[in-house]
């Protein structure tokens, strides 16, 4: 918790740009040297008064950046394709990029390396906000949704809306802004693989949401494996049978409303909009 505040603090210092220093001219070298010297750490293993005074550190530095993006952006890109850098930098240099550039190829660059961040030194809400934002600009977010798995405590909260949401529908809305098709079969095999009972429940959860013949015949066969866990069981058995009675018939053709359910997914995050999702949901089920 210290680690997320602290982080907050950061977050909440980058727009200040306070000073004017303007940023020298560096060398590419001379760049990677300051990236490795300001993030070579881990923030969940910082203590408050560490996590400080490096925000005042990278502070700086995106001030620094700022000043000189024609300098900083193809440095900036070629550290964040660099494989040696570090957890952190992979997720805050992505947001400089992103700050600093609205173009799509470096979108692509920032969420290529937004995947690589390290989620127990980051804001899960800011991470899966970004994410969705990404996803929703029509960039392949499965690498980075993927992510948050291996944590099936996380939850992110939308204090705007007074919204928490565990991993299961954090996932929904880093994938569903994207064509089903994308992500349905990275969903089926990483349930196929998947040990930790909570985290089954989300991909299944994911899956039934879907609403494709692959997405439910998974559904099915993992409610007929007499070896998965009961519980997963007993909530793909529950999915299944709300399967056949929650559909609302539509006159709109499915695909309209799959395209309509994207862009309500593509929106901000928030309790109305996935009250619409379920909503076009129900008419997806009452039409297949």
């Amino acid at each position: 918790m210290i680690a997320a505040r602290a982080l907050a603090l950061i977050l909440m210092l980058y727009p200040l740009g306070a000073g004017s220093a303007a940023a020298a001219s560096t060398s590419p070298a001379e760049f990677h040297a300051k990236v490795v010297e300001l993030y070579s750490f881990e923030p969940h293993k910082l203590d408050r008064a560490a996590m400080q005074a490096k925000s005042a550190q990278l502070d700086q530095f995106w001030t620094m950046a700022k000043a000189d993006p024609s300098t900083t952006l193809p440095q900036l890109r070629r550290e964040l394709d660099t494989a040696s850098n570090s957890a952190f930098f992979f997720y805050d240099g992505a947001k400089l990029l992103l700050t600093l550039s609205t173009d799509r190829s470096d979108q692509a660059i920032a969420l290529r390396a937004i995947a690589k961040a390290d989620l127990r030194g980051i804001q899960p809400t800011d991470y899966v906000s970004t994410v969705h934002q990404l996803a929703g600009a029509g960039l392949d977010a499965r690498e980075a949704a993927f992510q948050i798995l291996p944590f099936p405590d996380l939850k992110v909260f939308f204090p705007q809306h007074s919204l928490t949401l565990g991993q299961d529908f954090a996932l929904i809305c880093m994938l569903f802004p994207m064509e089903e098709k994308l992500f349905v079969p990275d969903l089926i095999e990483r349930l196929g693989r998947e040990a930790d009972v909570d985290t089954q429940k989300s991909l299944l959860v994911a899956l039934w949401y879907a609403v494709t013949p692959a997405a439910d015949a998974a559904l099915q066969s993992f409610a007929d494996n007499p070896h998965n866990n009961p519980d997963a069981v007993a909530l793909t058995k529950t999915l299944l049978d709300r399967a056949k009675t929650i559909g609302s018939p539509s006159s709109t053709p499915i695909e309209a409303l799959r395209e309509d359910r994207r862009k309500v997914m593509q929106r901000p995050i928030s309790d109305e909009a996935l009250i619409e999702f379920d909503e076009l949901t129900s008419k997806i089920r009452g039409g297949s």
